[in-house]
């Protein structure tokens, strides 16, 4: 396997395993901490140990590194499975990817997203890369090029050897077989580029803003007495009309900010703060 590929293993497998020792150490010294992330410790646990043994094998050339980068693939298409393509098959394969429904996606794949680095360990990671709702692409990278796409060429790399006397022995399936991994390198690169395009399309600065302070604005009584029912309102900013949805919910309040250029903003956010009886 070759050296550059076991550093970058190394080094990519240290900032997991940093943001999973800071949830434990958290844990440790303030209780607040674990009352407010419900973090599973014998998982929390479990996470540190496969990182540890991500860096260990890689930093060794281990047989079990190959593995290991498998491993690391498969989550990550669990994670894009469910944070990515379930909002779209939900909304449909056809489904209009313009204006509001573009925007349902979009906040519905963050929706899913902010829950993943709720319930993760890796959580800082996650967060290095969460620049705010008005510069997604940096989120968008980490989550399709660098989950997606960084994974599926590690371990077809790693894999090498593998996959080599396959075409040595099979020359026609080898070669079959080798496009398999190449086509899933291009899905969250294309993925990625329609996601972020569909953003710049329909995302507003200024109606994520909006949809910022009315989030902030709810108190706990409004979230209780509403929590299940969607409202709808109007704000005015000078001569700008904005058409203002909410849903709310303990588990998952969401504010939805539509401009009259049918541009659109939100803000979600568990308040489970509000209904914790």
């Amino acid at each position: 396997m070759p050296r550059t590929l076991r550093v970058l293993n190394v080094v990519a497998a240290l900032f997991p395993l940093a943001s999973a020792l800071a949830v434990l150490v958290s844990h440790v010294v303030d209780p607040a901490y674990g009352a407010h992330y419900h973090d599973v410790l014998p998982l929390v646990v479990a996470y540190v140990a496969f990182y540890v043994a991500v860096a260990w094998a890689f930093a060794r050339g281990s047989p079990a590194a190959p593995w290991l980068a498998i491993a690391k693939t498969l989550g990550a298409y669990v994670f894009l499975g469910v944070c990515a393509v379930l909002p779209w098959v939900a909304m449909g394969a056809g489904a209009d990817t313009k204006g509001l429904a573009g925007y349902v996606y979009l906040s519905a794949f963050a929706a899913l997203t902010r829950q993943w680095i709720a319930v993760t360990p890796g959580r800082y990671v996650y967060e290095l890369f969460d620049w705010g709702p008005d510069a997604a692409v940096g989120f968008f990278a980490f989550v399709f090029l660098g989950r997606g796409a960084w994974n599926t060429v590690n371990a077809f790399a790693a894999t090498r050897d593998h996959w080599m006397a396959l075409r040595r022995r099979a020359p026609l399936l080898g070669r079959l077989a080798t496009a398999v991994p190449v086509a899933l390198t291009v899905l969250p690169v294309w993925g990625f580029f329609v996601v972020s395009r569909l953003h710049a399309k329909s995302s507003s600065p200024e109606a994520n803003e909006i949809a910022r302070t009315v989030f902030e604005a709810l108190d706990c009584d409004t979230v209780r007495a509403k929590a299940g029912t969607t409202t709808t309102d109007v704000r005015q900013r000078g001569d700008r009309r904005y058409d203002v949805t909410i849903l709310h919910g303990c588990a998952l309040t969401v504010v939805l900010v539509r401009t009259e250029a049918d541009a659109y903003g939100t803000a979600a956010g568990p308040r489970t703060e509000c209904c914790a009886s």
